[in-house]
């Protein structure tokens, strides 16, 4: 299984429109970030996104522009979801009908903003309910439940892997539902209390009760500097950037 980040950065981006680079070096290549997304290409050669941003378009073009086979959202939020208006694009390029996968929470949304796709009969909408498995091609997939501020979002673990971004907390049954993943992928908006995003100390507690080998930062903000994190963070977590490519089984 290959990953590969699209973006890492937090709703505004980084640099965003009003904060700039802020604590971050701009003289880093690794400080630019777009907003969180990630690709998968599974052993079975299903490409599987997950969250559609408004930079979707450039991150696709970017990573080669696979042809896509199924659609995974967190949540439904502008950073993650902006870009959905291309899931026509998507679907012509796949040739068939596109499936999508969302929550119960997130349904509502997307049909009242994109529901027009739904009318083109170019999309699939498939509701998938936290701690219950589903399967893209030969992969299973599991949803996990997390809180987001006043909202839930999704998190999904792939066998060994895990993606968790936008969240506060978890359940416990969250938590024990990542044991044995040996990759995680895990969203911190900054080093400061958040209502909404774990923040980096937090984390850092989290990872050593799920222990994965490996541990990459995303959805980071204007205070996470890249190469501050390398230096002050251990071998085995480390900052994710826009490109990196994982490979995990």
């Amino acid at each position: 299984m290959k990953i590969k980040i699209l973006g890492c950065g937090p709703s505004n981006g980084v640099p965003s429109l009003s904060r700039g680079y802020g604590l971050c070096d701009p003289k880093e290549p690794k400080n630019n970030r777009m907003r969180a997304s990630i690709l998968i290409q599974t052993n079975d050669c299903q490409h599987i996104l997950i969250d559609t941003g408004p930079e979707m378009r450039l991150q696709v073009i970017g990573a080669g522009n696979p042809k896509i086979d199924a659609v995974l959202y967190t949540h439904h939020h502008y950073d993650h979801m902006g870009g959905a208006d291309d899931l026509r694009a998507l679907a012509e390029k796949k040739g068939d009908v596109l499936p999508i996968y969302l929550s119960p929470d997130d349904k509502d949304t997307f049909l009242l903003t994109w529901g027009y796709l739904l009318n083109q009969g170019k999309l699939q909408l498939n509701i998938i309910e936290p701690f219950h498995p589903f399967f893209v091609g030969n992969t299973e997939i599991l949803p996990v439940r997390q809180y987001h501020g006043e909202q839930t979002s999704l998190g999904f673990r792939f066998q060994r892997f895990a993606y968790s971004t936008d969240l506060k907390t978890m359940d416990l049954e969250g938590f024990e539902a990542l044991k044995g993943i040996e990759v995680w992928i895990l969203g911190v908006v900054s080093p400061r209390e958040n209502y909404k995003h774990v923040h980096l100390s937090e984390a850092l507690k989290w990872i050593n009760y799920v222990q994965p080998k490996q541990t990459w930062l995303t959805h980071m903000g204007q205070r996470l500097d890249y190469q501050t994190l390398c230096r002050e963070l251990p071998p085995h977590i480390r900052p994710a950037y826009d490109g990196l490519e994982i490979i995990t089984e």
